[in-house]
C-alpha cells in the first residue's frame, strides 16, 4: 500500500513508532474501517473495489489472489481497535475515499493490460 501513497495515512494503523504494516494487514484494516464507519452501500462498494485491487496485484504482488484474500480475512481486527470512537470516522472515511479514487484509476489500468 505504500506504493499508493497511503501507507502511513492512517495513524491508528501505522505510526512512526509501529513497525511497517503488511499490505494484507492494511487491506484488512481498511475493510474493517469501511464496515465500522461507512454506510452499508459504501462498505459494499469498498469491498468490491478492494477485491478488484487484490486481483490486480495492488495489495500483494506475485501471490495467488485466493491466498491473499484468505490472509486478509484471517487478519481482520476488531473495529474498536482501529476506530476507537465514532467521532474518528469522519477522518477515516475521508482517507478511504481518497484511497478509492486512487485505486479506481489503477484498477482500470491493470484490467486493461
Amino acid at each position: 500500500m505504500a506504493a499508493l501513497g497511503l501507507g502511513y495515512a492512517c495513524p491508528s494503523m501505522a505510526g512512526a513508532t509501529e513497525p511497517a504494516v503488511s499490505g494484507e494487514q492494511q487491506e484488512a484494516d481498511y475493510r474493517v474501517i469501511a464496515a465500522r464507519c461507512g454506510t452499508p452501500a459504501f462498505e459494499r462498494r469498498f469491498y468490491h473495489q478492494s477485491r478488484a485491487a487484490v486481483a490486480a496485484g495492488l495489495v500483494s504482488t506475485n501471490r495467488d489472489t485466493a491466498a491473499v484474500e484468505k490472509t486478509i480475512t484471517s487478519l481482520r481486527r476488531s473495529p474498536f481497535v482501529l476506530v476507537a470512537a465514532s467521532s474518528d470516522c469522519k477522518a477515516q472515511m475521508a482517507q478511504l475515499e481518497a484511497l478509492q479514487k486512487q485505486r479506481s484509476s489503477l484498477v482500470r489500468i491493470s484490467k486493461s493490460k
